[in-house]
Formats: structure tokens, sequence, C-alpha cells
């Protein structure tokens, strides 16, 4: 198995449309969760949403969609950080790995509802919105004739497509892949989300005592994955390792997570396995605390048991304080928020933890962010359906 390493990441966000300003922003304590404006939902009991600004002239063509023109703006980042040689090479050993949650759902609504009230509106636009858009534009982008994958795996989907990218390197089958996801708010998924009362109308509070619900969010990562061998002979800057992955099911219910942790233990655990880490080296949890009552003591219980006397050692943090609930992004926004913090040896914060709950009693990096040896991460996706992705990168220290 070759060595896998990521040269670029792309971050698109509610606090900023690149990496470095949404770096900034979490680390300062920035929240990107505020008064909803993208959507008219005037009847909904929830009015909070993390949107993103799009500038005007973002990237994409007439029948782009919101989830195409964020993703292109986190490749742009991404490469322009790799730089990656896409004249010279074998295209055909370029692949896109996508994790997509609602992709085109806002254009097959708008049309909907323009044909409800009787305006006119272009058919052609959903035709081309089909849930593997984003993939395409994005390949089309690199010239990509490797293979493409768009992943609805729920809230794992984008962490599951990073791990796909990881085996088709590792095993030799590609030079160059681009994994990651793209998400769009709309008025299904949130609707959706407030008819199961999982939203809090306030900022959510992960892993505190009076945690209540999540808050919806959206935005796009974008990661360029190579070897190691080809990444050390152009000369890239290299950001993390990638180490792999460990997937397992729950078979439990169609939306809680299992009480007592048991399947997200085993994707753990899978991980660790898989990538050769022992549980002492394991120093950062980029945890998927959805700030549901059920999910954050489960994925607490998880990583006990997948970590045992190290979980006392290790530091948590929980970007969707910061992000809201990106669903299909959000593994993707997870694993951009470790590879930062084993970057830059600081862990981001986990905001309004002030009264942490009795069963989520690991060291979450309440309100502000500190600075830590990290030298490797887990990065945690526990998806509705009981999906559960865990992924393991280590910080790259030159070797």
């Amino acid at each position: 198995m070759k060595r896998v390493v990521i040269t670029g990441l792309g971050f698109v966000s509610s606090l900023g449309l690149d990496t470095s300003s949404t770096w900034r922003g979490m680390l300062s304590g920035e929240c990107g969760v505020g008064p909803l404006w993208y959507l008219d939902l005037p009847k909904e009991p929830v009015q909070i949403a993390a949107q993103v600004e799009l500038p005007e002239g973002a990237p994409g063509h007439k029948h782009s969609s919101r989830c195409d023109r964020m993703a292109l703006m986190a490749l742009e980042d991404a490469l322009a950080q790799s730089q990656p040689e896409l004249d010279s090479g074998d295209p055909r050993r370029r692949g896109v790995f996508q994790g997509a949650g609602t992709s085109g759902l806002p254009t097959a609504e708008t049309y909907v509802l323009n044909q409800m009230a009787g305006k006119p509106f272009n058919a052609a636009n959903p035709v081309y919105q089909n849930s593997c858009h984003v993939a395409d534009t994005l390949g089309m982008r690199l010239h990509s004739m490797g293979p493409r994958s768009t992943i609805m795996n729920a809230c794992s989907s984008s962490l599951l497509a990073i791990g796909q990218a990881w085996e088709h390197i590792a095993s030799g089958d590609l030079d160059l892949a681009v994994a990651g996801g793209a998400e769009s708010l709309c008025f299904t998924t949130f609707a959706g989300f407030s008819s199961l009362k999982a939203l809090d109308t306030k900022p959510c509070r992960p892993f505190s005592r009076d945690r209540a619900g999540l808050n919806l969010g959206e935005g796009s990562v974008q990661m360029i994955l190579e070897p190691l061998v080809l990444a050390k002979a152009r000369g890239a800057k290299i950001i993390a390792e990638v180490l792999g992955y460990g997937a397992s099911m729950d078979a439990h219910h169609p939306t809680a997570p299992h009480p007592e942790g048991l399947g997200a233990a085993r994707a753990m655990g899978m991980a660790l396995r898989v990538s050769g880490l022992y549980a002492e080296e394991v120093d950062l949890v980029s945890a998927h605390a959805t700030a549901t009552p059920a999910n954050d003591g489960a994925e607490t219980l998880a990583i006990k048991r997948a970590l045992g006397d190290s979980a006392k050692k290790i530091s948590v943090t929980a970007s969707k304080s910061q992000f809201g609930h990106t669903l299909g992004a959000a593994g993707a926004v997870g694993a951009a928020t470790a590879i930062l913090c084993l970057r830059d040896q600081v862990v981001s914060p986990t905001l309004r933890l002030e009264d942490p709950a009795p069963d989520c009693d690991l060291d979450c990096t309440p309100l502000v962010a500190k600075e830590r040896r990290l030298r490797a991460a887990l990065v945690n996706a526990f998806a509705f359906g009981g999906n559960n992705i865990c992924l393991a990168l280590r910080r790259w220290e030159g070797r």
C-alpha cells in the first residue's frame, strides 16, 4: 500500500470563502449560525442557520447550482495550494469522490414552486442537477477520466468519499484524487429536520447539559490527495497524511444512534487497525457532535470504548458549534477541521460549552481554542441509519 497525503485543502463556509479566512474565524471563536435569510420559511419555528454568502460571479455556468459553485470555489482554493500538474500526466489516473446530500434538490424545488405559481422556469435546469452533478463538474475542471463516485450516505457521505479516495490512491490505481462534499440549504431538508424536532431555535450547544438539537448549515470542503512519493517528487507542500478509515452500521434505528455507541466504536476501532495507530497516539477527535440529546452522549461512549484509558488524555472538538450541520458535507468539514488543527498544533473550540453534560465528560475544548501537541486525529461522521465512518489522519512532520 502506498502512503497517501493531502496537498491541498479548500474550505468554503459560513465563516469565509476560503481556508485561511475560515480557519481564522474558527480560531477566534466566530459562529457562522445566524438569522435565516437564504430561505423564506416564515411559518417554521426555527429561523436560524449557517449560510454562505456567495459572491457575484462565483465560478460555474448557467446550469450550475449553489452546490456546484461552492464546490468549485473550494476546489480552486485547494488547487492553488497543491498546484498539481494538470496539463501533464495521465487523466485516467485522476479521480473525483464526492459526498452528496441535497445536491440539485434546491433547483428542482424552484422549478416546482415556479410551476405552481405559473411562472416560467427552464425545465432543463433540474435535469442537469442530478445527484452526481457536483462530481461531474469537478471532474471536468480537472479533466479527470478516472473513477467518479457520488456517495449519498446521509451525514457520513463526504467522509466515506475521502476514505474511498484514499483506497484508490493507496492501492496504486490513481495518482491524484479530489475528495470532499458540498451542501446547500433547501426547503425540503429544513422542513424535514424541523418536523423531526431535531432543530434548535438557538445556536446549538454540543456536549452541553442543555443541548436541544442541531442547526443546519451549508458549505463545501475539497481536498487534493496523492501518493506521498509523487507529492515529494514534484515538491508539493504536504498538509497531512491520510492513514485509512473504518466503517460500520448500527442496524438499530432510522435516525437515532445506538445508545451505547457500539457501531460508532467499531468504526473507530477499525480506523485504528487499518491505520496502524495505537490509541495512545491519538491526540484529537473531530467529533460528529450534532448537539442532539441522543448523539453526543452516545459518541462520548464510543470514544471511550475505542480509545480506552487514552480517551482521558485526548482533545475533542465539535465543528458544528461553528458551522451548523452541513449534512452531506459534514464529514469533510470535520476532516478539514482536524487537518488544520494538526497542521497548526491547536485545537479549535467547541462554542457555548459552558455547562458540560455529565454523559459528555471528555475534554471537549470549551469556548476557546487551545494549543497542544497533536500527532494524530480521528474524524467521526455518524449518519442517519447508523452509518458510521471514522477517518484516521496524521500530522505531516516531513518523513
